[in-house]
């Protein structure tokens, strides 16, 4: 059995969330889905190994520059890629700890490359974090 990777995927909207959760999938992730930054929070517990974590920058309960603080003070998830979407005009240069931002709506395609990229890097000697998508949808 092949690997698949794991995503975890915290989009408060219940109707966006259910819809990029089932493009992941047919594109080969595992995704593990969460409507809050708590959830999220109890994936990474839950879960033995998360190779991305797709995050909305307004959650319920918690800022997604916030949770990924949280996440990257942790030795072990020091290194965990996070692409941040939002619908708002933000300007985030440095993207919060993100290796990139997508606004939204995107096109889910968008995404499906952005997670290839993340999930199977390419022999080069640039990292996965320094992925910068130059789509113009992406700050």
């Amino acid at each position: 059995m092949t690997y698949r990777p794991v995503v975890v995927l915290a989009e408060d909207d219940g109707l966006l969330r259910e819809a990029v959760a089932e493009a992941m999938e047919l594109e080969g992730y595992r995704v593990v889905p969460c409507d809050s930054g708590f959830s999220a929070l109890k994936a990474f517990f839950a879960e033995p190994r998360v190779d991305v974590l797709v995050l909305d920058w307004l959650l319920p309960d918690i800022e997604g520059r916030d949770l990924i603080r949280l996440l990257h003070a942790q030795r072990e998830l020091s290194d965990l890629p996070v692409v941040l979407t939002t619908g708002l005009e933000l300007e985030l240069p440095s993207f919060e700890g993100a290796v990139c931002l997508l606004r939204k709506p995107f096109d889910s395609t968008e995404l499906s490359r952005i997670l290839h990229r993340l999930t199977h890097p390419t022999r080069s000697t640039t990292p996965a974090r320094s992925f910068a998508p130059t789509d113009s949808r992406v700050v």
